[in-house]
């Protein structure tokens, strides 16, 4: 069965149901950064997604992450989420495995021909390598990149996908925003997140925060004047100090972040001191975790 989390519209999250237990990566591959730490679980009910999410709910399901929460997934360094709004479908990322991506599908019951759509957030390998997967289907779908992409990703990817590039505020999908292209010039790889507004409140989804994660919440915050209901995906946290680590706790919490899932390139250490700081608030992330938010 799948690993679904129905995060509450309003009022204090329901009480804890299921133990976590998420799968470790082996210790020959990169550093595991998911919800391996002690962290209550959230959510009504374990279910599949054979379900479709009640009217006006976002649905987001891990495909690709370095930890599982649904043991018939696979785990590998990279990030890929599906986000399912408003009766459309958009693909975040596709993982650094394409033997990896495509069993994850499989196993989930998703048929990649009901994506309608697909976001890289940046052009490294570990996001990347399931679109060989989805280009065999042969149809074409908008791929969303950035103008900063290198010319080798268009050479690549070109004729298999209809690409476009993201403008900043730009809707992808019914509902589903794209904070546009953000670089920090210390680290200088352009990346674009998902912002979704919800009656709770934005839903921000990253892949690797290259950008900086508070200069990412602060430009949704900007785009939308909204607080935040969730922040989740990498953070790229792994070589922060406690005392940077702490920083950016606070600054989450004076921009009014709600809740935090951050898993992939935060880095464990990362991982344990937001899930402290976050309490019942800290979701549990991995390949093969479904949330559900509002509805």
């Amino acid at each position: 069965m799948g690993d679904q989390l129905r995060l509450p519209a309003t009022g204090p999250l329901l009480a804890l149901l299921v133990a976590l237990g998420a799968a470790k990566m082996p210790t020959t591959a990169a550093p595991a950064t998911a919800a391996a730490v002690a962290a209550p679980r959230l959510g009504v009910r374990a279910s599949s997604r054979d379900a479709a999410p009640d009217a006006g709910a976002l649905r987001i399901t891990v495909l690709f992450d370095n930890t599982v929460a649904d043991p018939r997934l696979r785990a590998a360094w990279g990030f890929a989420a599906l986000i399912e709004h408003r009766g459309h479908t958009v693909l975040f990322d596709t993982g650094g495995d394409a033997g990896v991506f495509g069993p994850n599908l499989d196993s989930l019951g998703i048929d990649p021909r009901h994506i309608e759509a697909i976001a890289i957030s940046h052009a490294h390998d570990d996001h990347i390598a399931g679109l060989a997967i989805l280009a065999a289907g042969g149809r074409r779908v908008l791929l969303y990149a950035l103008p900063a992409f290198p010319a080798a990703f268009r050479e690549r990817f070109g004729s298999a996908f209809r690409l476009a590039d993201a403008a900043p505020g730009q809707e992808l999908s019914p509902g589903v925003f794209t904070t546009g292209e953000l670089v920090d010039p210390a680290v200088g790889v352009p990346e674009q997140s998902l912002v979704i507004p919800t009656d709770s409140g934005l839903v921000i989804v990253t892949a690797c925060a290259h950008p900086g994660i508070v200069a990412i919440v602060r430009r949704a915050v900007a785009m939308y004047h909204a607080p935040v209901y969730l922040v989740a995906g990498g953070f790229h946290l792994l070589q922060k100090s406690d005392v940077e680590l702490d920083a950016i706790i606070a600054e989450f919490r004076r921009l009014g972040v709600r809740r935090v899932g951050a898993t992939h390139c935060t880095g464990e250490r990362a991982i344990a001191r937001l899930a402290a700081a976050y309490g019942q608030d800290f979701v549990p992330m991995g390949a093969g975790r479904v949330l559900l938010i509002g509805g």
